[in-house]
């Protein structure tokens, strides 16, 4: 799917301001993972604003500050399926749509209008690199378009001013200029579809995959899933092996392990990955999971399967997610009551929470903080041995 913006989001009514940067569009799990991360299940406390368009740079002027943000979303994920041909459709009604608001005065563009143009563009004539009216003029000639100068010989055409015969038609048919090329509408617009509603998501892996020699052999695959479905799948794709096929997309209930699921031939793994996955989801350990991946250098598949299987070994506070909520924290194990509030005020908090994260090998994460039990670094293998010791007594948290 093709990325179209960076987006920044952040809570409204969050003590911080720290925020995520996604690239729109984004899957459903992404958006859910980037609310837990900014501390918010609300989509009206969430502020967010579009740092850079890669493409369809044009809408920034038109969208709209009430537009919710799985609205947008919903938005980028159309226009992500846009071709070249397409895209240009788009720029041409859109302008399209922004004089007929100025003839009515009828305000703004909305979302919902924007959401339309995108599903009515193949209703659309596109001339490529057609971007004046004496080009368009010639286009139309040349091509038949005008049949009462069919009969003029051809010593006359260099007589022609194409630009008069451009803007005629331009303005007969209500056709725009767009930079890449000329945009008419050939059919009347046809009203957004219904929206359905979002549904609750009972995968925890979902794969799209693809026939190597064959890109219409595609099927869609959610994990964990029997061995028979994985045997439809097969068939599905014509791939008797796993390796006759390849992955185009992944949407994991950890969105970080998306970029590390590449590897069909891993297919077995993943699947049982993902049944680990939903029993951390059933156990309440989801967060926790997600904020030790975050905190260590999780590159591999063996990696993510060593943090679930040594994941009682380490320690994590959801409530801990800045230095400043560190500080308060550690102030009230030390001293407690009033002592923490007044020492608070004069202290350095910055140098105090770096020397606190520093001790107990400890990490802040969008989740929580994550430190090993034995106080270990945690980018460091957990020793074996150490796995059935006493457990250490653990930082004030």
């Amino acid at each position: 799917m093709r990325k179209v913006c960076e987006v920044y989001l952040v809570s409204s009514s969050a003590t911080d301001e720290r925020g995520v940067e996604l690239t729109f569009p984004v899957s459903q799990y992404e958006m859910m993972d980037a609310f837990e991360q900014i501390h918010t299940k609300s989509p009206g406390d969430v502020y967010w604003q579009v740092d850079e368009f890669y493409c369809f740079d044009y809408l920034a002027p038109h969208l709209d500050e009430s537009m919710s943000i799985f609205e947008f979303n919903s938005l980028t994920a159309q226009l992500s399926k846009l071709d070249e041909r397409q895209e240009t459709a788009m720029n041409g009604l859109l302008q399209m749509q922004v004089n007929k608001h100025i003839r009515e005065n009828n305000g703004p563009i909305t979302t919902q209008e924007l959401m339309m143009l995108a599903s009515n563009v193949d209703h659309c004539q596109v001339l490529a690199d057609v971007n004046t009216d004496e080009a368009l003029g010639k286009f139309y000639v040349e091509n038949g378009f005008r049949e009462d100068l069919d009969a003029l010989p051809d010593s006359a055409y260099a007589l022609l001013d194409y630009a008069k015969i451009g803007k005629q038609m331009r303005e007969s048919e209500a056709g725009v200029f767009t930079p890449h090329g000329y945009v008419v509408r050939t059919e009347e617009l046809q009203p957004l579809p219904e929206h359905e509603p979002q549904r609750e998501i009972s995968y925890m892996i979902r794969l799209t995959l693809m026939n190597h020699e064959n890109e219409q052999k595609t099927a869609v695959l959610d994990l964990p899933a029997t061995e028979q479905r994985l045997l439809e799948v097969q068939e599905e794709l014509d791939a008797p092996e796993w390796y006759d096929a390849q992955f185009t997309g992944c949407d994991a209930i950890v969105p970080q392990m998306n970029t590390l699921l590449t590897d069909v031939e891993d297919l077995p793994r993943i699947n049982e990955l993902a049944q680990s996955l939903q029993e951390l989801k059933a156990s309440g350990q989801l967060a926790k999971f997600k904020a030790v991946v975050s905190a260590t250098q999780c590159e591999t598949l063996d990696d993510v399967f060593d943090r679930i299987e040594k994941l009682p070994q380490y320690c994590f506070e959801t409530k801990i997610r800045d230095k400043d909520a560190l500080v308060r924290d550690e102030l009230e194990f030390v001293l407690g009551g009033r002592d923490a509030d007044l020492i608070y005020k004069h202290l350095n908090r910055e140098a105090y929470a770096e020397d606190v994260l520093k001790q107990y090998g400890a990490e802040l994460t969008p989740y929580g903080m994550v430190n090993r039990e034995d106080f270990g670094p945690l980018n460091e293998p957990i020793p074996e041995q150490k796995q059935e010791q006493t457990q250490e007594p653990q930082m004030g948290m």
